[in-house]
């Protein structure tokens, strides 16, 4: 395969605080085992595409702790000046392919993400290459579990291809996050999926897609394009970026676009978008708690609770997630803590508390 992997690095993981900050964000701390979930995404994709053909999109202040983290060339980190969310970070890497590698087929991972089946994983992934071949922008589609609210969704229509026993089908068109009462109905439809936020499509198709849907970023990345490798690729690229939109891919291009095909995944998929997260990977005491370091519970049930360091005990307490680091402590109710990110901004209104994110 003629096969890029392009991995968005940027993210804060703010519903990972306190162990998650904004000098060392949730996809570079082991919070799932020894390894922290980039270096595994980087392991998994290695078995796939070769790591010089890894690119990692990543803010100029990530890219040392990256670099340590993962044995990679300078040449295949991004330096994205600033976050723009997911359009900008996958114009930029492509316009950086089309120069390198026009010809290529780049597949678009989040690099925070845990997948199991990596076999199946693989071969969802040579399917979905494959189509690709044929113009179409391809994302994997997770069948839902449950009637999550938490996820954006995409309806398909009729069956496109099969390989082997993996399906495809027309993407009709991508749903924001619903409301309890509607995830319930796309659960029972069955022709719902999770929108899983990895992509694969040939370098100039997303090209052209951005270029119908955001004319005047996709303008500002063609001459952007012309100083890549000179002297003046980084001032330009901070001038390109101050004008470039902070929107996702989803919203600004795939829900505009027709040439859409969703592989309907094989494997088991997970985002792992908030502490919660941790019960479905980690194992579980007779009590249903999750407890990572120095941890005494006594009459505790169905908490997650994690010492850094030190002790953290907690009596008669049920559905609680309680989080200790070296310089904070949070206590969360489970139902509450997919919503942290307001809290989050709360804290960072107060001008001696914010240091702390």
């Amino acid at each position: 395969m003629n096969l890029n992997a392009v991995i968005l690095a940027g993210g804060k993981g703010e519903r990972f605080w306190p162990k998650s900050r904004a000098d060392f964000p949730k996809q570079f701390v082991s919070i799932f085992g020894k390894e922290s979930l980039i270096q595994t995404t980087y392991k998994r994709i290695r078995k796939i595409v070769s790591v010089y053909n890894q690119y990692y999109v990543i803010p100029t202040d990530l890219i040392p702790l990256l670099k340590k983290q993962i044995p990679l060339l300078t040449k295949n980190i991004i330096d994205e000046p600033v976050g723009r969310n997911t359009a900008p970070a996958i114009g930029l890497a492509a316009i950086y392919l089309e120069k390198l590698a026009p010809y290529s087929t780049m597949m678009v991972l989040p690099a925070d993400h845990i997948i199991q089946n990596e076999k199946a994983f693989a071969d969802c992934v040579k399917f979905a290459y494959s189509i690709a071949q044929e113009g179409y922008l391809v994302t994997f589609g997770i069948p839902p579990t449950t009637p999550d609210t938490g996820y954006g969704y995409i309806h398909v229509g009729r069956q496109y291809q099969s390989y082997k026993s993996i399906k495809s089908f027309y993407g009709k068109k991508f749903v924001e996050k619903p409301d309890l009462a509607l995830a319930k109905k796309y659960l029972k439809a069955k022709t719902y999926f999770w929108n899983s936020g990895m992509f694969v499509w040939q370098v100039s198709k997303i090209l052209d897609a951005i270029k119908q849907c955001l004319p005047d970023f996709y303008q500002n990345l063609k001459e952007f394009q012309q100083y890549i490798g000179t002297r003046k690729e980084e001032a330009m690229l901070k001038k390109m970026y101050e004008q470039a939109p902070a929107t996702s891919i989803d919203y600004a291009v795939l829900e505009k676009v027709k040439n859409i095909v969703v592989v309907k995944a094989n494997f088991i998929w997970d985002d792992v978008g908030a502490w919660a997260a941790l019960e479905r990977h980690l194992l579980k005491d007779t009590s249903s708690n999750v407890t990572i370091g120095k941890v005494f519970n006594k009459d505790t049930q169905n908490s997650i609770v994690i010492s850094d360091q030190d002790i953290v005990a907690t009596m008669g307490v049920t559905n609680l997630i309680v989080v200790k680091t070296k310089d904070a402590v949070l206590v969360v109710s489970k139902e509450k803590s997919a919503h942290l990110k307001e809290l989050i901004n709360q804290i960072k209104q107060d001008k001696t508390a914010k240091k702390y994110l």
